[in-house]
């Protein structure tokens, strides 16, 4: 009994090491008795200041938290657009008024709401891409919001700025001088890359992605004040867009992926700190590769063939979402080689510390009853508020770990990147699940150097902000 009341007591501790009390408020601006629809976190990257906005069926409450995680201001507000359900993207203006971009489901028709928590008043704003334009993604850097398009017709490229009236200017992109291939090696069109298939998910510097998502052909980051977008639908080549916020001059190149021969199935790459991540598989191995990001040379590689043992790895071989088994250890390289060969393979990496965890592996798409694809991860992507593909990728990057059927391998490197042997710990997502709540007052968002998930606790009406750390 003492032995147990032991271990008891150093869980509770671990636990509490694990995450910090920010912020407890009360929701006091909301009197109905309606249900929370979501809250947005909004952070202002030069003040440090949180505004957190709380929305239900027909107001929004906003408060507003300083880097003290004090509540200075509240505001509260009755214009909301029911049509209006996707959250986009965010922007703080010069006079300290908050500004939240809205789409339709369809994304036809665009909508913001500013909240100015200096004189308690709010203004909204509607307006509309060109007919021929599809809406692609978009961007906060440095508290300003961008919207990206693209048209077939017109064979352009846009990004749309926002003044302190929320009125959109479009920005052409001049990609004249750019080359893109296809799967097969032939010339293609950039701006069928950009509109086809799913939208473009976005990734931060070294938060924890799934294999879900990192196994995905393009995706989109954000570097300073440049935007990457990748494309790995070529075996041999990931070819890379890249756009200057401050003078939207653009320009694209290349980086070799491993070279496995003919018999390679999959590949793909991720980019974290200045380095990029490849990997190819075929049936019989499998090839890592890190590259400098800036010149393309080679930085180190790893090969795992598939009657040997992967002597690079820092977990067994690990096989979770199955249909009937939710987790399994498979014990060889070829049954790791099949099944990520079999689906979508991905790689992500993020650095811990003086480390760098690099997750290789692949996921397999199942079927519900009556032949329908299961949503991703059971998340409807496009969803009202804070997980959405565009707003919040912290928030995507959580969820996505509910995946579907992910087999992979995780590793640890020097910064050097020779392979560190070593237990793999807890990562800040995984210490929040300790801290569950299903409704719709939790989100996920990153701050400075760590995460903060929020709680709310509906029959007293408050919110907590606890803090996360790897």
């Amino acid at each position: 009994m003492k032995y147990l009341l032991v271990i008891a007591f150093l869980n509770v501790l671990t636990v509490g090491f694990a995450q910090e009390n920010l912020i407890t408020f009360n929701n006091d601006l909301k009197t109905s008795s309606s249900d929370i629809k979501d809250v947005i976190p909004i952070v202002d990257e030069k003040t440090g200041s949180i505004a957190f906005f709380v929305a239900d069926a027909k107001n929004v409450y906003g408060y507003k938290i300083d880097s003290t995680f004090k509540v200075t201001h509240k505001i509260s507000s009755e214009e909301k657009r029911r049509k209006f359900k996707i959250l986009i993207g965010s922007s703080i203006s010069d006079n300290n008024s908050y500004r939240v971009f809205l789409t339709t489901k369809n994304q036809d028709k665009f909508f913001s709401i500013q909240f100015s928590f200096e004189d308690g008043t709010t203004s909204t704003k509607e307006f509309e891409l060109n007919n021929n334009e599809k809406f692609i993604q978009t961007v906060n850097y440095n508290n300003a919001f961008y919207l990206i398009s693209a048209s077939k017709l017109t064979n352009g490229l846009y990004i749309h700025t926002f003044d302190e009236e929320g009125n959109p200017k479009r920005n052409t992109i001049n990609f004249s001088s750019t080359r893109f291939i296809n799967k097969k090696g032939k010339n293609t069109n950039l701006v069928n890359l950009l509109i086809g298939g799913d939208h473009i998910k976005k990734f931060e510097e070294n938060t924890p992605n799934s294999i879900e998502l990192t196994s995905e052909e393009r995706k989109m980051y954000l570097r300073g004040n440049k935007i990457l977008f990748t494309f790995d639908h070529h075996k041999t080549f990931t070819q890379i867009l890249e756009i200057d916020l401050s003078t939207f001059n653009v320009d694209s190149f290349q980086f070799k992926k491993p070279n496995i021969g003919t018999k390679a199935k999959r590949s793909n790459s991720y980019i974290n700190d200045n380095y990029v991540f490849t990997i190819a598989a075929s049936n019989e191995k499998f090839l890592m590769e890190v590259l400098d990001f800036k010149t393309g040379n080679l930085i180190k590689n790893y090969t795992g063939y598939k009657n040997d043992s992967i002597t690079f790895k820092n977990t067994p071989i690990i096989q979770e979402g199955g249909m009937y088994d939710n987790y399994r250890e498979l014990g060889k390289t070829k049954r790791f080689l099949k099944r990520i060969v079999k689906g979508n393979t991905g790689i992500s990496a993020r650095k811990v510390g003086n480390l760098f965890h690099v997750v290789m592996g692949g996921y397999i798409v199942q079927k519900m009853n009556g032949g329908m694809m299961m949503p991703f991860g059971g998340l409807p992507i496009a969803s009202i508020g804070s997980v959405t593909v565009f707003f919040n990728p912290t928030m995507l990057a959580y969820n996505s770990f509910e995946n579907n059927k992910a087999t992979r391998i995780e590793s640890l490197f020097d910064e050097n990147f020779n392979h560190v042997k070593g237990e793999i710990k807890e990562n800040a997502f995984d210490k929040m699940r300790n801290f569950s709540s299903n409704n719709k007052g939790t989100t996920i968002f990153k701050y400075k150097g760590f995460f903060i998930k929020t709680q709310y606790k509906s029959f007293i009406k408050d919110f907590r902000f606890r803090k996360f750390t790897d």
